[in-house]
This record gives structure tokens, C-alpha cells and sequence, in this order.
């Protein structure tokens, strides 16, 4: 593909798009383009958004984005947000693009399977994504397995997570509570579910022991004031942080300095696979 981006000022008139006749594209001003109305990402990470950025204002917008007409002059993103909004911050004006027709429900797909294939939702941001379509557009969690790869099972209890106050789901969206966690609080009782959330923080317990600490609360009808005597390591979110990056997969490390655990967790077949090829290459 010609590399576009430094050279783009050549090919836009004074209009709101210009398609280049060579390559084909079209480039529209980024003023007149407007956010997904279906976008179910609501969290970005301004690092690496500030370093594609800088990727863009050094090799120039590569790769166009994806957006629908909606009247003469206004244009609506369906994937591609973060190319956009990174375009935005390199101080472009103008974006190549590629203009579909979709309906509705065929840019909020396209919105989730962009999105999940990259891993960039949270789960709670997931988990609204796929009740939009299960509500708003009447597919049942069998249809929505089949469209985004991952089994009814993972989608219905993705949604369940709604269930759980603002207060919790805020802190699934922050990635302090995992979804682990969270099917955790939701087997007690909903009084109590905001203690045991507040529980499980305090200890930093790990799922195993939430799931065995809700066993005992469904028993008992009340949440322990045990607290944990074992030191937190701030240093261990920012290894996990690196090793998640060198591993491409979630890892959590808990226990001492001098003594503890590592975990790695994969959801697939394919992802199991790969990260055993990681392993196998770092030895």
C-alpha cells in the first residue's frame, strides 16, 4: 500500500473528502468525522495512545479507518478509534479512510470484534457490549458466541457481571477486581456483596480464595473481619505489568518477596498454545 500520511496535504481539496485516483482511498477531515455511537471501549490507555501517536507523526497514517455516510457532510467512525483519536493528538487534519454502509447492529459488531480480537475491552465494557446486542438487537448469547469466537457460557457470564452494583463494576472497569473476583461476589447475597468486594481488596485475596471466602459467607450470612497479615509488594503490579507485555497474556504474582507464585492464565486452546511457544523461546 503507499504509505500516506506526509503527503496528504496533496491530495485534500477544501471539501470534507478527497479520493486520491492512484491509490484509491478516500481522506476525509478528521473534523467531520464523529466518535462510534456504539464504541463500548470507554477506557483508554493514554500511553500507548500518546505512542502511536508519535508512531503516526514519524511514518505517517498507514492504515486507513473504517466509517459510514450519514448526511452530505458528516461521517461516522465504525472501527478504528484509536487510529483516529492517535491521528488527533499527531496533529493531522485529514485521515484516510474506507466508506462502508452498515446498519446499526453491523457497526456495533464491528466496534466489539475489533476490540476483542485485540483484547482492549475490560470485562464490564465487554460484558454492556454484548447486552446491547442481546437487548437492543434480539441475538440470543448462542448468536453472539458464534459472531465473536468465545463460548455462550464466557458471553452469558460476562453479562451477568451487570448485575453487580456501579461501585464494583467501576472496580472491574479500573482492574482492580477481576472478572474471576467478581463471579466471586456474585454468589453471596447482594447486601453483602459491597463488603465482600471492600473484603477481597483489603486482603488482596486471590480468586481461589474469594470463591472459597463466598462458599463460607453463603454459609455463615456474614462477611469476615479477618484481616490478612501478609505484606503488600507494590513492586508486583509493575512486574506483572512487564511480564504481561514480554507474554502477551495475564500474569499475577503474589506472596513475599521470598517466597510466593507466578501465574500465567490463557482462555483458549490457541492461547495456551502460544504461550507455552513463549516459554519454550525464553529458555
Amino acid at each position: 500500500m503507499t504509505r500516506l500520511g506526509k503527503g496528504l496535504e496533496a491530495l485534500i481539496n477544501s471539501g470534507p473528502e478527497s479520493t486520491d485516483k492512484t491509490t484509491g482511498i478516500t481522506t476525509i477531515k478528521i473534523d467531520h468525522i464523529k466518535p462510534n455511537r456504539f464504541q463500548p471501549r470507554k477506557i483508554f490507555n493514554e500511553k500507548k495512545l500518546q505512542e502511536l501517536a508519535n508512531s503516526l507523526k514519524e511514518n505517517g497514517i498507514i492504515q486507513p479507518i473504517i466509517v459510514t455516510k450519514r448526511d452530505d457532510s458528516q461521517y461516522e467512525l465504525v472501527a478504528g478509534e484509536r487510529r483516529l483519536e492517535a491521528s488527533r493528538l499527531a496533529g493531522y487534519d485529514e485521515i484516510p479512510v474506507i466508506i462502508r454502509s452498515v446498519s446499526p447492529k453491523e457497526q456495533l459488531l464491528f466496534s466489539i470484534i475489533e476490540n476483542v480480537q485485540r483484547e482492549d475491552l475490560t470485562a464490564i465494557e465487554e460484558a454492556k457490549a454484548y447486552q446491547q446486542l442481546n437487548e437492543d438487537f434480539e441475538l440470543t448469547h448462542a448468536q453472539i458466541s458464534e459472531i465473536v469466537g468465545k463460548d455462550r457460557v464466557t458471553i452469558t457470564n460476562l453479562i451477568r457481571l451487570l448485575k453487580l452494583s456501579e461501585n464494583i463494576q467501576q472496580l472491574i472497569l479500573n482492574d482492580k477486581l477481576s472478572p474471576g473476583h467478581a463471579r466471586a461476589i456474585l454468589q453471596v447475597d447482594e447486601d453483602l456483596q459491597e463488603e465482600f468486594a471492600s473484603l477481597i481488596l483489603r486482603n488482596i485475596l486471590s480468586v481461589r480464595k474469594a470463591e472459597l471466602e463466598a462458599k463460607r459467607i453463603k454459609e455463615t450470612g456474614a462477611v469476615s473481619k479477618q484481616k490478612t497479615t501478609s505484606p503488600v509488594i507494590p513492586e508486583f503490579k509493575d512486574y506483572e505489568k512487564k511480564l504481561k507485555k514480554l507474554y502477551k497474556t495475564k500474569i499475577k504474582i503474589s506472596g513475599k518477596n521470598d517466597k510466593g507464585r507466578i501465574s500465567f492464565y490463557y482462555n483458549s486452546e490457541e492461547g495456551l498454545g502460544n504461550l507455552l511457544n513463549l516459554l519454550e523461546k525464553k529458555r
